[in-house]
């Protein structure tokens, strides 16, 4: 089985099945989790889901996620590695400030305890216990024990190595070009660097699902809605709860293309505070709007009058992949035997992961599934019908690189091998760096004095990552950091490189020989001390 994505749901894809028995190989254009992974809350939530399917793939989730971090801590990778996902389980509160928003929340929570959520309503003063600075002029608030959260990035690579314990192949920097299809059949996709064959391909590729489908030669009805958070300085304890207006739910369920805004407000372990959210239909435009994030801030001020006064540290965004019936696409495609999906989970991607990982093994091995899954099949309209401004395979054929630009390749004729499909020989041995099998030039490093292997062209946190690795630098309290936005807008993934101290490891390349050695504040030898800011949780959601 080929995974064509490393994101949260590909890497819960490839620890399931790697898991049950399937010889798992992982593909992704970049690194992994470094997409709308690493720019997601890392929210579990069923606190926003109306009673029907998607529910109940949430629910059947957030039973899995602490019984899979317990069996990753009973494993080989051991206590410390589960713990690096930072599985909290913090609970949210949902507040309305209208008497009209009062009665759609209670009627909201009423149809969810019917369905087996736990939903406590609040009065004010057990409101104001919870949350000390919430808005006096709320007119009701109901509690959601069972929503949890997780740090994104950290719990896809948590995933991604429990997978690789259990053989699972990991390769980054892989672009997807075209298909190689016999007898109707998907039997490999071809890369920047070779063939991968296998008896599966599964679509993980989030809001590039419809891009990557179309290179396939299917048509997916995947789109991209872009979200913006802001991020305070660190203030003292605050926001306790993840605590979000009513009319968040109404935003999530809305199929207007234009921006949708609600106050989605919660802290993290380092003290900032995260603002949202939005969402839009702009393609994949990632400029940041300060319209859109005037009315994120003017909504959460709403909630928390105090943060009027609160400075903005940073902003950033990132993209969901929607359909327009606001469901998962998970199964297989019928229009191209041995392709199959596990797509399409919009803002959610984090919380419904690990069911929807449950769910494909047993249509895999034609197991009873947990829930029905007839409502998250591909070949339903919302996902198989070509609506206004989407792209056909035709019209993808030959659009650029999703990544570096190049001119792309469409799916390829019965049959048909292009000479260059087969990866490069070794060339000779010694000193120079050799081909990997099915990857690119092998480069040799040494972490903290331990030999790691990398491939040309990724960032030393993609080979750290690759390696395993999920920190290289720690806080003064001794916490452990590694890549987070992975754009080089933070600072958690410092390391000290040829005795260089300071660098970035998402913005520098890996080249053969590097001395990478592990820093913190206390022992960093550079003129400017690291910044010890904890990392935030932020992203779209």
């Amino acid at each position: 089985m080929v995974i064509l994505g490393a994101g949260i749901v590909g890497a819960a894809c490839a620890r399931e099945l790697a898991h049950a028995g399937f010889d798992v190989t992982v593909l992704d254009r970049a690194g992994a989790a470094g997409a709308t992974t690493a720019h997601g809350e890392g929210n579990i939530l069923v606190s926003d889901k109306e009673p029907g399917p998607e529910l109940q793939l949430a629910q059947l989730s957030r039973d899995l996620w602490p019984r899979t971090l317990e069996s990753v801590a009973a494993g080989p990778l051991g206590p410390t590695a589960a713990a690096r996902a930072e599985w909290a389980t913090k609970g949210g509160i949902v507040v309305a400030t209208t008497a009209a928003g009062a009665d759609a929340l209670h009627a909201f929570a009423d149809r969810q305890r019917t369905a087996g959520v736990r939903a406590e309503p609040l009065t004010r003063a057990q409101l104001a216990h919870a949350e000390p600075h919430i808005t006096a002029g709320h007119t009701a608030a109901v509690h959601y024990p069972d929503d949890a959260q997780v740090q994104p990035a950290a719990a896809a690579t948590v995933l991604l190595a429990d997978a690789r314990a259990a053989g699972a192949r990991v390769h980054t920097c892989q672009e997807v070009r075209s298909a190689v299809v016999h007898g109707g059949r998907l039997t490999a996709v071809r890369t920047d660097t070779g063939r991968h064959e296998a008896e599966v391909f599964l679509d993980a590729a989030g809001p590039w699902s419809a891009e990557l489908s179309a290179r396939l030669g299917v048509f997916l009805g995947i789109h991209p809605r872009r979200g913006e958070v802001l991020v305070t300085t660190p203030l003292p304890p605050t926001v306790f709860h993840k605590v979000y207006d009513a009319d968040y739910v109404d935003a999530v369920g809305s199929g207007d293309g234009t921006l949708q805004t609600s106050a989605v407000v919660e802290s993290t372990a380092a003290g900032t505070v995260l603002i949202g959210s939005s969402r839009r239909r702009v393609g994949f435009d990632d400029r940041l709007r300060p319209e859109v994030l005037s009315a994120v801030a003017a909504k959460a001020v709403r909630l928390f009058p105090a943060l009027a006064r609160v400075p903005a540290m940073r902003a950033y965004g990132g993209f969901r992949p929607y359909v327009t019936d606001h469901l998962p696409v998970i199964g297989p495609d019928p229009r191209l035997p041995g392709l199959w999906h596990a797509t399409g989970h919009e803002g959610a991607g984090i919380g419904l992961s690990l069911g929807t990982a449950h769910l494909l093994r047993t249509l895999l091995l034609d197991e009873t599934p947990p829930l029905d899954p007839t409502p998250f099949r591909v070949d339903r309209p919302a996902v198989t019908e070509v609506t206004e401004g989407s792209a056909t395979p035709e019209q993808s054929a030959n659009r650029p690189d999703m990544r570096t630009g190049a001119p792309g390749s469409g799916g390829l004729l019965e049959g048909a091998e292009p000479p260059d499909a087969r990866p490069a020989r070794p060339r000779g041995t010694g000193a120079k760096p050799q081909r990997k099998p099915g990857g690119g030039t092998e480069l040799h490093l040494t972490v903290d004095g331990a030999p790691v292997q990398g491939t040309q062209g990724q960032t030393l946190a993609a080979t750290l990552l690759t390696a395993g690795r999920t920190s290289w630098r720690r806080t003064t309290t001794s916490a452990p950091r590694g890549l987070f936005c992975a754009i080089g807008t933070c600072f958690d993934c410092l390391v000290t490189v040829n005795g260089e101290p300071d660098v970035r490891a998402c913005r520098r390349r890996a080249a053969d020989g590097d001395v990478l050695t592990s820093q913190s504040r206390s022992t960093n030898t550079g003129q400017r001390p690291a910044p010890d800011r904890d990392r935030p949780r932020g992203g779209a959601r």
